[in-house]
């Protein structure tokens, strides 16, 4: 699009052309937020002599950034796509990663200036002039200016991450596939990662019950476009499909077809679908190592002789505008579900907050248009997982490779019911900053007090104290003691080294120990009953500490129920389960996940903490395979 030169209000100008990718001038790609067109609202360019409406946003940038005396050449999606043609549309968006990689640079329109977006910019610009940018938490920031100046200034930026443009989901293709990016806000320009390097300082400030929100997934673009950390060997690629979509779970976009769409160019799978194909063992090995790189020079081949890579695709990743949005969400969970080796990451992002069997997709389908509710234990716990597996860890059926399934809608996968669910909490909602009321919870599932401690405390079925193991529970013991120190390492791009979980087990139980002792509400040093607890809590090994407790405990817990089965297990589970959902352990699920029965058919409710070493673990699931166990599998169907 060649933007004609204009001054004020003059009418908006412009015309189009089509040329070759390769082939084309210096150009500027333009990321913004298309913002809503009504009849009263809407503005005119006027496209080769032809009225066009575009939105008011899309306006206010165009005669912001139309030169007085030049033209301006620019790619704009509302005018160089025919967003009324599905098929052109399709076909574009393809192509969008390889418009803005090739652009000269791209402009990111913030919108217009508002009160403090000068001091905001100016803040941004200091903070990453000193080199000397924050972390997550860090509560200083070394610039120039006097705390009262520079606690505005904070408050200014923090104002300017909450603009719209900071929660879309296209926007975050159109940044990471750019060489360069800028951000403007009317006459007010600067490099936009250098904005983008002072999000973990503004999340630090902010603070939330877990991590995923927009803010840090931007934090990571930056890590990754100052080269501070690598998510992935694949160029232009910013990690795993998975990954990605679970870090922009709370971006936004006008069609949620787009939530996928708008990722495949800069993801793993998307770029290189051979990489959907995972072998098992050393990925170093020259077995692995050779398998992949023979499986890209099969995708290389049939690429370079042909533009359109889209019918080699797999039907899961297709930008295919035709499909409606149920269609879309099901094709993609199935294709993740029959990747090699086949695991179910994918359904623990199945996080219902109404009835799922109410509901218009099948239950077992993310609806990745929805926030993210509640955390999701992401490479924790081996439930469906065998020590000595074959290729393959789930048992899934009627998933052909070459044609459609005979019912998809309906996931047919191999697993084994654990136990009935008897009784549920309310759903645990907790404050950032106060106390986990673990009080509250226990009352809601036991008879007797959870403070002061009976002289006689009652036991858990595995020989804990059963106030141990509630705690222990609440908190998916070792994951919720896991997190806080993963999220800080992600946060400061530092390596952590594999955490070694007998010893954050123990960790766990000391934190605990801390947490019963100092909300006992007696004198724990004359109250024998509190000793075993008192010298948990100060062992040699590990120091318990209360805060980490509760930390942990609402990492998990939150906007989840606690609950107990009919033999005598506790866990915490989906806030949409119920008494009589049953506990069950699919194959290549690392959780076990909570199934409504119902005739013929299974409801998909969610994924669970179940407070048992050998089910979590992979113990009880390699019992049933091998026919050791009392428990025999089955094939579940869900709807």
């Amino acid at each position: 699009m060649v933007l004609a030169p204009g001054v004020a209000a003059n009418p908006l100008h412009c015309s189009l052309s089509t040329i070759q990718i390769n082939q084309a001038p210096p150009y500027e790609a333009l990321s913004y937020v298309w913002g809503k067109k009504t009849d009263q609202t809407a503005e005119l360019i006027f496209c080769d002599g032809h009225p066009i409406s575009i939105t008011p946003n899309l306006g206010k940038a165009l005669r912001y950034l139309r030169f007085p005396n030049q033209p301006r050449y620019m790619w704009v999606d509302a005018l160089c796509i025919n967003q009324e043609d599905a098929e052109e549309r399709g076909r574009q968006v393809r192509n969008m990663r390889l418009v803005y990689k090739h652009a000269a640079r791209v402009v990111v329109w913030l919108g217009f200036k508002t009160p403090g977006v000068e001091l905001a910019f100016g803040l941004a610009q200091r903070m990453a002039k000193s080199g000397d940018l924050p972390q997550i938490g860090s509560p200083d920031v070394s610039v120039d200016m006097t705390d009262d100046d520079l606690e505005t200034a904070i408050l200014y930026l923090s104002e300017l991450f909450d603009r719209e443009y900071f929660s879309r989901i296209w926007c975050v293709q159109e940044v990471v596939s750019s060489k360069i990016c800028i951000a403007k806000c009317e006459d007010l320009e600067m490099n936009f990662i250098d904005i983008l390097s002072t999000t973990p300082y503004i999340i630090g400030r902010r603070g939330q019950i877990f991590s995923g929100k927009p803010l840090e997934f931007w934090n990571a673009i930056a890590l990754n476009n100052l080269k501070r950390t690598s998510f992935t060997e694949v160029e232009g690629s910013i990690g795993s499909l998975l990954t990605i979509l679970a870090g922009t779970r709370d971006f936004k976009a006008t069609d949620p077809r787009d939530k996928l769409f708008a990722i495949f160019g800069i993801s793993n799978e998307g770029l290189q679908p051979h990489l959907a194909r995972k072998l098992m063992g050393d990925q170093n090995s020259f077995t692995v190592r050779l398998h992949r790189t023979v499986s890209k020079g099969i995708h290389d081949f049939f690429t370079s002789l042909s533009d359109d890579v889209e019918s080699i695709r797999p039907r899961g990743l297709k930008t295919d505008y035709t499909k409606d949005l149920m269609e879309v969400y099901r094709d993609f969970t199935r294709f993740l579900i029959r990747c090699s080796p086949r695991v179910l990451d994918v359904l623990s992002h199945v996080q219902h907050t109404d009835d799922p069997a109410e509901s218009l997709f099948p239950s077992w389908v993310p609806k990745w248009f929805q926030p993210r509710s509640v955390s999701v234990p992401s490479g924790m716990f081996l439930a469906g997982y065998c020590k000595h597996p074959s290729e393959y860890y789930a048992v899934v059926h009627d998933m052909p490779l070459l044609r459609d399934a005979i019912n998809p809608n309906c996931l047919q996968i191999d697993g084994f019911k654990v136990d009935t669910v008897s009784k549920v909490s309310e759903v645990m909602n907790f404050e950032l900053n106060g106390p986990w009321p673990a009080g509250k919870i226990w009352s809601q599932m036991f008879d007797s007090p959870l403070f002061p401690r009976s002289s006689s405390p009652l036991i858990y079925r595995n020989g804990d104290p059963l106030d141990v193991a509630f705690c222990l529970t609440a908190m998916a013991s070792p994951l919720g003691n896991v997190v806080k120190d993963a999220y800080q390492a992600f946060a400061t791009s530092t390596n952590l080294p594999h955490p070694d979980i007998s010893q954050v087990k123990r960790r766990a139980r000391a934190d605990v120990a801390a947490y019963l002792v100092e909300n006992s509400g007696v004198d724990t040093l004359s109250s024998p009953e509190y000793a075993p607890l008192l010298a948990l809590a100060q062992s040699s090994e590990y120091s318990g500490d209360t805060e980490r407790a509760n930390h942990a405990a609402k990492i998990f817990s939150h906007n989840r129920r606690f609950y107990l089965t009919q033999n005598g297990y506790m866990g915490i589970g989906p806030q949409m389960m119920r008494p009589g959902d049953e506990v069950c352990v699919l194959y290549g699920g690392r959780l076990p996940f909570i199934l409504r029965p119902r005739t013929g058919h299974h409801i998909f409710v969610g994924d669970t903490y179940l407070c048992d070493e050998e089910i979590m673990w992979g113990e009880a699931a390699e019992a049933v395979i091998s026919q050791k166990s009392r428990i025999r599998g089955m094939t579940f169907k869900l709807m």
